[in-house]
């Protein structure tokens, strides 16, 4: 299997120029410059992360929003996500968020995903023709409800059952706490890809 992150990626000269200081592998800095290129190595990841969770296995993936402008690196609040669409055209938002207020934080990613889907369609243009977005959120921290590492989120009613088996919102939250326990019950050499490719951006 090929290594999950090269040394292409990790010392990649675009980051090097832009960021002087060294930066941790969760920063959402370095996450916008490794899977947010079209290099082989990035999209190498973009496409285990979106296999591994979704179960989709893209043939390709396109980044839609890959530019990236010096002068929003010094703002102490951004939100630099990743934005692909793959060869079927489905979007998936990919992001790191490494400061995470609940109530204000869960709006926003809501309010992300509603614009992602919204954007699909021109004026004129058929509901019919929308296709499932999938939001991708790599969390610094648990939920209060739950302690995995991945948690998949649909609309449903009181009695638990899925409003649509076609949802066109879904929401994946990938808790990196859990990648320390997981490794503590497994060992690291058996971790499989995503699980190593989680364990560095933890650590």
């Amino acid at each position: 299997m090929k290594n999950m992150l090269t040394k292409d990626v990790t010392e990649n000269k675009d980051m090097k120029v832009e960021v002087q200081e060294r930066l941790k592998y969760d920063n959402d800095i370095f996450f916008k410059f490794a899977l947010g290129t079209e290099d082989e190595d990035a999209a190498f990841i973009r496409n285990t992360i979106i296999e591994r969770v979704t179960g989709i296995h893209p043939k390709e993936s396109t980044v839609l929003n890959p530019n990236l402008d010096p002068a929003i690196l010094k703002k102490k609040k951004m939100v630099l996500d990743i934005r692909v669409k793959d060869s079927e055209g489905r979007e998936y938002g990919i992001e790191m968020q490494t400061t995470y207020s609940k109530q204000s934080e869960l709006k926003r990613f809501e309010l992300y995903g509603a614009r992602m889907l919204s954007n699909q369609l021109d004026n004129g243009e058929r509901y019919y023709d929308l296709l499932p977005v999938y939001q991708i959120i790599f969390l610094d921290s648990y939920a209060e409800h739950t302690k995995k590492l991945i948690d998949a989120y649909q609309m449903r009613n009181e009695e638990g059952e899925v409003e649509s088996k076609r949802s066109l919102m879904k929401r994946i939250y990938i808790y990196l706490p859990e990648i320390d326990a997981i490794v503590k019950r497994k060992g690291f050499e058996k971790l499989n890809d995503f699980e190593q490719l989680c364990f560095l951006f933890k650590k």
